[in-house]
């Protein structure tokens, strides 16, 4: 197991084989992706063929990754976070994105993996600027972006497309390397 990082709560690592199942659990559940992108998971098989996926490109990418969250105290996958380097322009922006099961919303988890994911980016200096955006309807991955101190820099007019909606308004944030504190 590759461990990128860990919080008092979490593990953030590699996705792993025997992860499919709580993939599939929270993947499957209309309710956890109807604000994303990608189709909601019909079968285990979904799951499976995404972890694979993922293991290959890590052993070939170095600008993305996508990684599994999981609660130590049950030794259970809860969710994902995803960083992309989108930009080496002014030291580099990250794109962060994140999904979490249903059942652990509200707990505080998806708030503590990102303040600790900000601290991983800069930690590694893998950029200067990190960015996040969501459907202005998802007032969950608003509230984590607000609690996590990002700035609210605006909305970009029907913008995207997700499960729910053919065309939506992204609300976009971000925090900046020198307002991170490890």
């Amino acid at each position: 197991m590759k461990i990128k990082y860990q919080t008092e709560r979490l593990i953030v690592r590699e996705w792993e084989d025997k992860d499919y199942k709580d993939l599939y659990e929270f993947a499957s559940d209309k309710v956890v992706t109807k604000f994303l992108a990608y189709k909601t998971y019909e079968s285990v098989e979904d799951a499976k063929t995404r972890i694979a996926t993922l293991k290959e490109k890590y052993k070939t990418e170095n600008r993305y990754g996508d990684f599994a969250v999981e609660l130590k105290s049950e030794k259970k996958v809860i969710g994902c976070v995803y960083l992309r380097l989108d930009a080496l322009k002014a030291g580099g922006i990250v794109t962060l994105g994140w999904t979490l099961n249903r059942k652990y919303q509200g707990k505080g988890y998806m708030t503590e993996c990102i303040k600790d994911m900000f601290k991983y980016v800069k930690r590694n200096k893998l950029a200067k600027r990190i960015f996040a955006q969501c459907d202005t309807e998802n007032v969950k991955s608003e509230a984590v972006m607000k609690r996590c101190g990002m700035t609210f820099e605006g909305i970009a007019r029907k913008a995207g497309e997700n499960n729910i909606h053919p065309r939506f308004d992204f609300a976009h944030y971000s925090i900046l390397d020198e307002e991170i504190e490890i």
